[in-house]
């Protein structure tokens, strides 16, 4: 998917949108019956006493009946081999849509991905979520307890199935990765393999509302999207509005379509359905989503608890359900995400942390050529994937075996890398100080210095970013070029080549003159050009500022500076008055080159991805070096 120019017909733009926050390079088709069941009728057996082969659909669409009685619209596709044998399926549940209507097989949007799986003799199904797509429904918001249980209710059925040998896999990408795995917390005995991809451990830190900012650039374009592709009146035109279109009836008529299921009723149960979506409860939208703002807060069903995988930490540890994962080091905090997994969970684990957009299309690597290829190619990417659901999924598949394995590449190297622990043996912990010269310096600086970050509400990682490439799938390319003007401090040149690889943490002594605000940190490369090069960054609204205790400090958060951001935990500045502030930036790998020097640059604000918590017109934060102050930052190297 490239990005279009700003003449692209309509539908382009819209093809492209759709593309994006679906991330469905794994999406694929399902199928089955009438009203939730599907069953084949073998033929007798043949005159050698072998079972006949049964005659099968490729794809067929059907409604599966949950067990409240709600109607969830699937697609199955069947791979020859269950003419003859029993195999394992491949299950996704979404809330992009399934499919488009389409005449043949070979034209359906899954046709590529389904066929990846079918070559490797397993079935694949995908499920419209509750309340979106074809299915019946309402939902009180996203990732429900509801919608995750419906895969119990799926498990069971496929088990059910003639040409099924009861071994079930989930996979996905992004929102129906993050579904792949909370599904594991039920425990279901079908399920063997789960295969989250480019999904986020924790939404509220990982997507939303990172260091406790309301993300509201990819809030607002995930609102509009769904609530379009839930056909909830109106909302079609309002994304229109919202993407510049030039009217709504062409946004609409280009807009990606539902299938119906098979059968002369489909058209009009699809229509049934969607008159049921009208009572969604969207999130953010019908819900006011200022009004969670802290990690705990919840209205009705609307809860970070319910989209957070950690949530369900033992749940998942004791299913001992293997997982193959992959996650960027430039996409939003998923590779936080990956991290936290592979160090909390005792489940068997391959692990991949690339230098990729959302969903591993684009390669991203900062200090890559623009147009360099993604490392690995998504031929690659699906390959991988697939072997892994093949061999967990066959019917003489061997238990699962022990161990896990991270494998990670290295920015400005393209090098990989594996470890069976983390961090990675054999680093070495560096401290470079904050000094009031603007440099940062292996000794703590005596003299003591105030300096006031420079405003620019202008400055910050542009439209490229990180937070910015799941919700338009393009490649992430920041340009630091134009911040030369910032509060900058910077390392000696390297003399050697070293690699940064890890979570860094910051400390800094502050005063504000507002009892709220932001401070945003850039870790970046300087070459001896002066060329700027983004690396990695962090956030935090202010008040959550308090540490939390090993106790209180969420589990999911046990690489990182402990914190809670609940509510109660909130702590208001004093105006004027002096505190510690201690915060981490989301990992990273990257090479250092001789030469080139490390900097890190400290602004207040970054108002094309956050709210501004400070207000305009307010005084910037003073930052202190020296003296008995410790503003430093802390890294492994290597």
């Amino acid at each position: 998917m490239k990005q279009q120019d700003q003449g692209e017909p309509t539908r382009r733009r819209i093809v492209q949108l759709a593309a994006a926050l679906p991330a469905l390079w794994l999406a694929g088709c399902g199928g089955g019956g009438d009203g939730g069941g599907f069953a084949f009728v073998p033929p007798p057996a043949g005159g050698d006493g072998n079972p006949a082969p049964r005659t099968i659909e490729r794809l067929s669409s059907f409604y599966v009946q949950t067990r409240d009685g709600t109607r969830i619209a699937a697609d199955l596709w069947l791979p020859d081999a269950a003419r003859v044998a029993k195999v394992g399926t491949v299950v996704q549940l979404t809330r992009y849509v399934r499919s488009s209507p389409a005449a043949r097989p070979e034209e359906d949007d899954n046709h590529e991905e389904a066929m990846a799986y079918l070559g490797a003799g397993l079935a694949y199904l995908i499920v419209d979520a509750r309340g979106t797509g074809a299915s019946f429904g309402a939902r009180g918001g996203e990732q429900t307890p509801a919608e995750i249980e419906d895969f119990d209710d799926l498990f069971d059925w496929i088990a059910a199935q003639p040409w099924s040998n009861g071994r079930c896999g989930t996979t996905g990408v992004s929102y129906p990765g993050g579904n792949a795995e909370l599904a594991v917390r039920l425990r279901n005995p079908h399920l063997k393999a789960a295969a989250p991809m480019f999904s986020y451990y924790d939404v509220y830190e990982h997507l939303s509302m990172p260091g406790g900012l309301y993300s509201r650039g990819f809030m607002a374009i995930w609102r509009d999207y769904v609530a379009a592709l839930d056909r909830i009146d109106g909302a079609i035109c309002t994304l229109a509005a919202a993407q510049g279109a030039p009217d709504c009836a062409s946004f609409e008529a280009a807009f990606p379509q539902v299938k119906p299921v098979d059968g002369a009723e489909g058209p009009a149960l699809l229509a049934a359905a969607q008159r049921e979506h009208q009572a969604n409860v969207s999130f953010p939208g019908t819900v006011d989503a200022k009004k969670l703002l802290f990690r705990d807060d919840a209205l009705g069903g609307v809860a970070w608890r319910n989209m957070s995988t950690a949530t369900w930490l033992d749940d998942t540890i004791a299913s001992g359900v293997p997982y193959h994962v992959r996650a960027s080091w430039l996409d939003g905090g998923s590779a936080d995400g990956a991290l936290a997994r592979f160090v909390l969970q005792d489940n068997p684990q391959e692990v991949f942390i690339g230098a990729t957009s959302h969903g591993g299309y684009h390669g991203s690597d900062p200090f890559a050529a623009a147009d360099a290829p993604v490392d690995p190619p998504v031929v690659e990417q699906s390959r991988l994937l697939v072997d892994f659901l093949r061999r967990e999924l066959a019917s003489d598949a061997a238990p699962p075996a022990a161990g896990k394995r991270l494998h990670y590449v290295t920015l400005g190297e393209g090098a990989w890398r594996s470890t069976e622990v983390w961090p990675p043996a054999g680093g070495t912990r560096r401290r470079l100080h904050l000094s009031g010269a603007n440099a940062l310096s292996t000794e703590a600086p005596g003299s003591v210095t105030d300096t006031a970050l420079v405003a620019d509400a202008d400055a910050n990682t542009g439209r490229g970013a990180r937070w910015d490439t799941v919700g338009s799938g393009v490649q992430v390319r920041v340009d630091r070029g134009g911040t030369t003007h910032l509060t900058r401090f910077a390392s000696a040149p390297y003399a050697t080549d070293r690699r940064i690889t890890g979570h860094l943490q910051v400390q800094l002594e502050l005063s504000c003159g507002r009892a709220d605000g932001t401070l945003l940190a850039y870790l970046e490369d300087l070459a001896p050009d002066g060329r700027i090069t983004y690396i990695t960054e962090g956030g935090l609204r202010l008040i959550h500022r308090r540490l939390a205790s090993a106790e209180a400090n969420p589990r999911h958060r046990v690489l990182r500076v402990p914190r809670t951001f609940a509510r109660a935990d909130a702590l208001p500045m004093t105006p004027g008055e002096r505190f510690t502030l201690n915060f981490d930036l989301l990992p990273t790998s990257v090479r250092i080159r001789a030469g080139h020097r490390l900097a890190l640059c400290l602004v207040d604000r970054d108002t094309t991805h956050f709210d501004d918590y400070a207000g305009d017109g307010a005084p910037t934060p003073v930052l202190r070096t020296g003296g008995n102050a410790g503003s430093y930052i802390d890294f492994l190297e290597y």
